[in-house]
């Protein structure tokens, strides 16, 4: 308890302070709702079952479906990670049937394979580890049928040279044959270039953001997990970080999506009070209304995890994002 509460309190000074020195934050420079943000190219994560089990062509045509008509283009397919003994776990036996029948079913549709990199033990630094990876990814590319991979190494400090390595890598090596996106952290939203002390460990700053998004084609940011007890904080956080992420990347040529959560784990770092679909819509919206804000970055906002995403949430994101029922 006492932790969370000492927590609690740095976040609030935080977002007071941000408040604060960012004063022009709170004075958009438009007033538009989410559906005139929303271009239909939407994303979402989605569980590793389709890519473990077999599934009836019913069930995958009834997902189609429901990615179709939310505007979700981009599906992240949770394929597997690296683990501890440096193999990867075998839980995407029936990828190739899902990626060909999910295709079939919605020809318009992205797939990308998620990997998942736990930095807590693998070591990017070593060159032999980089080179499994990128030989498991273009496998997996090559063999199931996927359009690229998304890759979330996970925890990762600004500035780790190891990540930007592994990216030019796996680049070369993808070559023309599949896209490459990246999980990625947020970002210092109070001049983000600054050197401020310790910051790196949990944020990234601007130029780390620019040097990422020069080596993929996309950035999904995991705005949530942020320890933020109250929606309204939540809120604000989630604008600063598309205002300040969107103007790091613009120029890139990488497309930016904002995660939006809905998961109900309560965690130190999830309040599902305070992190929900709902705020997290609102702050996007708000961040893209902003006059510093560069929305021509934004792709769209990308769903976590879809696996968990109950009717109405769906309303709620078809009435702020999709602009269907009323505002």
């Amino acid at each position: 308890m006492r932790r969370r509460f000492f927590l609690w309190a740095f976040w609030l000074f935080l977002l007071i302070g941000v408040a604060w020195a960012r004063a022009c934050v709170f004075r958009p420079g438009t007033h538009h709702p989410g559906s005139y943000f929303n271009r239909g190219r939407n994303a979402a994560w989605i569980g590793v079952e389709w890519a473990r089990e077999p599934h009836p062509a019913q069930a995958i045509a009834a997902l189609a479906h429901d990615l179709r008509r939310r505007q979700i283009r981009y599906v992240f397919v949770y394929t597997s990670y690296l683990r501890p003994d440096g193999t990867f776990n075998p839980t995407f036996a029936h990828l190739a049937d899902f990626v060909s029948q999910l295709r079939r079913a919605y020809p318009l549709l992205h797939i990308q394979a998620w990997i998942g990199l736990p930095l807590e033990y693998v070591d990017l630094s070593d060159a032999a580890t980089r080179e499994k990876i990128v030989r498991f990814c273009v496998n997996v590319v090559r063999t199931t049928g996927v359009d690229g991979i998304h890759l979330d190494p996970e925890p990762v400090p600004t500035d780790e040279e190891n990540v930007l390595l592994l990216l030019d890598e796996l680049r070369e090596a993808l070559g023309a044959q599949g896209a490459l996106s990246i999980a990625a952290r947020r970002i210092w939203p109070i001049w983000p270039d600054g050197p401020w002390p310790l910051v790196g460990r949990f944020a990234w700053r601007a130029r780390y953001y620019r040097e990422v998004a020069r080596r993929v084609d996309q950035i999904a940011v995991m705005t949530y997990d942020s320890a933020l007890p109250w929606a309204f904080l939540y809120r604000y956080w989630v604008r600063f970080q598309v205002i300040e992420i969107s103007r790091a990347v613009e120029g890139t040529g990488a497309a930016l999506f904002f995660g939006v959560p809905t998961s109900e784990e309560r965690t130190w770092t999830h309040h599902p009070e305070a992190e929900n679909l709902r705020s997290g819509l609102a702050g996007v919206v708000d961040g893209l209304n902003d006059a510093a804000a560069r929305p021509a970055a934004v792709a769209g906002v990308a769903i976590y995890p879809y696996w968990e995403t109950d009717e109405k949430e769906w309303r709620i994101y078809e009435e702020l994002w999709l602009g269907k029922g009323d505002p």
